[in-house]
């Protein structure tokens, strides 16, 4: 049970990320389901003329998560300002809830965060991404990229993804699909894999995770 947390922990993040227009950010409301009961609202919003909300909420039989990261697009590039997660698992039995601000002082930039219990301020020399964004960035910039790494921030720490890429076709409402694969490089036995269609959209249409006691398919309903 204490692996099949753990493992719950590492992976479910991933999957709250998605929806965004490639080049062409436009305020949206999207839901995903997976079987037998879980489902995800998401939401993006228009702050300003430049800024934007993103906004996750899922429930599973296994956990609960809410989410939210603001941002901004500067010349193609995702630049988080802020950002929350709050994890739930087994009713509430382990909980992981971290908070992140990007601040500036005398031309430097740093994340102060809190996750659990443990604050912190670290110095930050490039752009990263959280949950909410690390889609984002792909879906403008890395499409047709064959492999990509990518920086990520998780509990005060950023670290290097990589994720291999390549076009093929699922079944996806009865429709075959032309999607974009990408499946994180891992050094363990944990999956998780996403597919963007290949339309003008570029919707994420299906997202799997999996690992020692958990496995999870997520698809746009």
């Amino acid at each position: 049970m204490k692996m099949v947390k753990s493992t719950l922990i590492k992976l479910i993040f991933y999957f709250f990320c998605n929806q965004i227009f490639l080049l062409d950010l436009e305020p949206y409301e999207n839901f995903y389901f997976s079987k037998p009961s879980g489902t995800v609202k998401e939401t993006l919003i228009k702050l300003s003329d430049n800024k934007w909300k993103i906004t996750s909420e899922g429930k599973h039989p296994l956990f609960n998560i809410k989410q939210e990261s603001t941002f901004f697009i500067n010349d193609g590039n995702v630049v988080l300002e802020s950002g929350y997660r709050n994890l739930d698992i087994l009713g509430g039995i382990r909980k992981d809830h971290q908070s992140y601000k990007i601040e500036k002082n005398n031309n430097k930039m740093f994340v102060n965060f809190s996750s659990g219990k443990n604050d912190g301020l670290i110095e930050i020399f490039d752009n990263f991404y959280d949950n909410l964004t690390l889609q984002v960035q792909i879906k403008l910039n890395f499409l047709e990229k064959d492999r990509v790494e990518i920086n990520y921030f998780d509990k005060g720490k950023i670290k290097k993804k990589t994720f291999l890429n390549q076009k093929t076709k699922i079944l996806y409402k009865s429709v075959t699909t032309e999607v974009y694969e990408f499946t994180e490089q891992r050094n363990d036995k944990r999956l998780f894999r996403f597919m963007i269609n290949n339309d003008p959209k570029k919707e994420t249409l299906r997202v799997s995770q999996g690992g020692r006691g958990f496995n999870v398919e997520w698809e746009l309903n």
